[in-house]
């Protein structure tokens, strides 16, 4: 009867958690200019660049997503979460769009909310270029990632090759298949992005 109790009040806070702030917006300091920090005792503000709407959502450490939502490209100012009725323990805020995706770590604890910088992950889109023929670099830029999946498919949709690599970069030969598309999804785990080549011979 606890655990059914505490799971309606987790689902009561998601459903109040997002709120309109009155604060002029920050340059930010992540990837498309988004920043999260603590705003009161177990507030936290997320400030974003207008221009771009912004995926967002709020995830425990058990992977569940308690909040989902976005911050609309004209939103002005800083979009506030109240996390009063959630208890303590690990959270994770992520943000992103098609062209980043960041995760920032949270904690809740003696009923007080901490904004942990180190724990910051970030990663942009992907940059593929062809240094020969056929034979494609991949590079993530990114931040406290430490691997990324890459898994290449024809045009029936059928997985041709797939590796995973830690760093920025990543070669691959197609020289070796035959002509067509080829759709790379490149990310780590949480973010994947989709991006795609012509092989010819």
């Amino acid at each position: 009867m606890k655990k059914f109790r505490l799971s309606i009040a987790v689902l009561l806070s998601v459903w109040s958690l997002a709120g309109m702030g009155d604060v002029k917006a920050d340059n930010g300091s992540g990837m498309g200019g988004v920043k999260v920090e603590k705003s009161e005792q177990k507030k936290v503000r997320v400030y974003t660049k207008p221009g771009a709407s912004v995926d967002v959502a709020i995830i425990d450490a058990d992977g569940n997503v308690l909040y989902q939502g976005f911050i609309a490209k004209n939103a002005k100012g800083a979009t506030s979460f109240n996390l009063n009725n959630l208890p303590d323990g690990q959270y994770y805020l992520t943000a992103g769009n098609n062209a980043w995706w960041m995760s920032q770590g949270i904690t809740i604890k003696s009923n007080a909310v901490s904004v942990d910088e180190r724990s910051l992950k970030q990663v942009a889109e992907p940059i593929l270029t062809a240094y020969e023929k056929n034979k494609f670099e991949v590079v993530l830029p990114a931040k406290n990632v430490e691997t990324a999946s890459v898994a290449i498919y024809d045009t029936q949709n059928v997985l041709v090759q797939t590796d995973s690599f830690k760093g920025e970069s990543r070669r691959f030969d197609l020289s070796s298949l035959p002509d067509g598309a080829y759709t790379f999804v490149v990310g780590p785990s949480q973010k994947q992005f989709i991006t795609r080549v012509d092989v010819r011979h």
